[in-house]
């Protein structure tokens, strides 16, 4: 979990020098390569990525979404070489529902708070193991009501 916030805060879509390729880079719709090498495809205001757009840096990280000033914010996709997350953002952070699969082949679904699985949520294991319940912090929460080879059921009492 951790590494998904590494991966989004080392990626940042402002640098010192780009060139605006095509289109409109300050109030429409361009697309603008940024020195190194990143390339945003979307919608501007005020020359920054507001609205619906694309950003895909040179490691083949890519985020399809929702930009307020330049932030990730509201529904969007991230696809890394480490994590896939399907959900809401916040300020460039998972923060709301989603979904999110990882490297090591678990997926969880459910809420999450500042990148962290924080709520509700189903936690799936790659060896089939399906854990549902309440997550704080990225941590499971509450006494185990129900076990079975295959289902773990959290809750508090």
């Amino acid at each position: 979990m951790k590494k998904i916030l590494f991966i989004i805060s080392i990626f940042s879509i402002y640098a010192t020098q780009a060139q605006c390729l095509s289109g409109d880079c300050n109030t429409g719709f361009g697309i603008k390569k940024y020195e190194d090498g990143t390339i945003y495809i979307g919608e501007w205001w005020n020359t920054s990525p507001s609205g619906d757009g694309t950003v895909i840096w040179p490691d083949g990280t890519i985020y399809v979404g929702h930009f307020i000033k330049g932030l990730y914010q509201g529904n969007g996709t991230l696809m890394s070489s480490e994590v896939l997350y399907i959900g809401e953002f916040y300020e460039d952070i998972p923060n709301g529902k989603g979904t999110m699969f990882m490297k090591n082949g678990d997926m969880f679904m459910g809420l999450f708070e500042e990148g962290l699985m924080d709520g509700n949520g189903v936690y799936k294991y790659k060896n089939g193991l399906i854990e549902e319940g309440l997550w704080e912090q990225g941590k499971e929460m509450g006494e185990i009501l129900l076990k079975r080879k295959d289902y773990i059921l959290r809750g508090l009492k």
